[in-house]
């Protein structure tokens, strides 16, 4: 297993990863590949990938939001999880926005991800907040920084 920095080129494979990945796990459905697109086309992201064989088993994609480099999407298949992926991608993050000149890394996780919750918290992100869901419980997002 390897992690790499991916770009833009490698949307399509991860789209497909993130559909299995977060199938079913919240109110709406899993972005579709245009909606990257569309999310990413006035930004410059940072794109971490976890191979296993060539195949994408995980990536993470965060870019500049505000004054913060921000962590938009964080994923790894069910199958590879507990293996440090998801600590080494938001090291490997932080160590970039905090070389970058960032002060802050932020990100949102909605409360049925409860075991990414407790990987901030162990990092020592602080919540800074909750986003009310409109219909549905368990899909209120969290707000977290890291002051680094």
């Amino acid at each position: 297993m390897e992690i790499i920095q991916g770009s833009i080129e490698n949307l399509e494979e991860i789209v497909k990863l993130n559909q299995k990945i977060f199938q079913g796990m919240y109110e709406n459905p899993p972005y579709s590949l245009e909606h990257y697109k569309e999310k990413l086309s006035d930004k410059k992201p940072l794109i971490y990938l976890a191979r296993d064989n060539k195949q994408i088993i995980g990536n993470s994609i965060a870019f500049e939001k505000s004054d913060s480099f921000y962590i938009w999407i964080l994923g790894v298949d069910k199958k590879y999880r507990r293996q440090g992926i998801a600590d080494n991608f938001l090291q490997n993050t932080e160590d970039f926005a905090r070389v970058n000149g960032f002060e802050l890394v932020t990100t949102k996780v909605y409360e049925v991800s409860n075991d990414m919750q407790k990987l901030l918290l162990k990092r020592d992100y602080k919540i800074t907040g909750i986003d009310l869901a409109h219909s549905t419980e368990g899909n209120n997002a969290i707000g977290f920084e890291l002051e680094i």
